[in-house]
């Protein structure tokens, strides 16, 4: 308990000079804002390889990567069994910006850094905000960005569990006419779930494996599927299939 305690300061300690420090510091340079964000986000992706081996070296969580992570601008849509998941997503991504949920703006460690990061306010149930959603994934997508997304727009109920996908951001990729990968996350055991508490997490070691699917390009599907809802379908079961495969695969190992 005491090492995991000890993670947890790292990051919020990591997280606050990155926000408040760090991030705004490389934002007042000259320059083109783009650029700069990207400056930026480069050095918060130096941190997230150093917490991620932090946790491996401390024996509190194994990752395991498998596949290759899509270079050009594109729609990352994962789903989201833990709060590590959006981290782990940036070892990959250093130039990624994600959707965040509007109550972060009053979380005292995050809400600097998300909005330094040029990161994306998520959805508030208004038209108003889902065509403000969409115009700011398309020009962080013009920019050269990544753009994580959740599309459950909350954790998963299980490992293996997958909720409703959100259009939103499939919206984005449509307009933008960019790919979308889909990211498989499975954990075993269940941790840092919705309902869990940290102190769960400190008592075994916990393994997680990130598998990158091959990337979504709507001119290649099947013309039944290119709408946005057959877009939003044919991702969720590429990940939901994959899940449930992972599920059996490290279990039997």
């Amino acid at each position: 308990m005491t090492l995991t305690a000890y993670c947890f300061a790292q990051f919020a300690i990591q997280v606050l000079w990155l926000g408040k420090q760090v991030m705004p510091q490389i934002m007042r340079y000259q320059g083109q804002v783009s650029e700069k964000r990207k400056h930026a986000l480069f050095h918060a992706h130096k941190h997230v390889v150093i917490y991620l081996n932090t946790l491996t070296r401390l024996g509190l969580v194994s990752f395991r990567f498998v596949g290759t992570p899509i270079n050009e601008p594109s729609v990352i849509v994962a789903n989201h069994p833990s709060l590590l998941d959006f981290i782990v997503l940036l070892k990959d991504f250093p130039n990624a910006v994600c959707l965040y949920k509007s109550k972060t703006r009053d979380n005292p460690i995050l809400s600097n850094f998300v909005k330094v990061a040029g990161y994306i306010e998520g959805m508030d149930g208004t038209r108003e905000a889902s065509k403000r959603i969409i115009n700011e994934c398309c020009q962080r997508l013009d920019e050269g960005h990544h753009v994580i997304v959740f599309a459950e727009g909350t954790r998963s109920r299980s490992s293996v569990s997958i909720g409703r996908f959100h259009t939103t951001s499939f919206l984005a990729a449509f307009k933008s006419n960019c790919v979308v990968q889909p990211v498989v996350i499975y954990c075993d055991p269940l941790f840092l779930g919705k309902k869990q508490s940290w102190t769960e997490f400190s008592r075994g070691r916990n393994r997680m494996v990130i598998e990158y699917q091959e990337p979504i390009r709507v001119a290649e599907l099947p013309k039944e599927l290119r709408s946005t809802k057959g877009l939003v379908d044919h991702t969720r079961a590429t990940i939901k299939k994959r899940l449930l495969e992972l599920s059996v695969e490290e279990n039997s190992a």
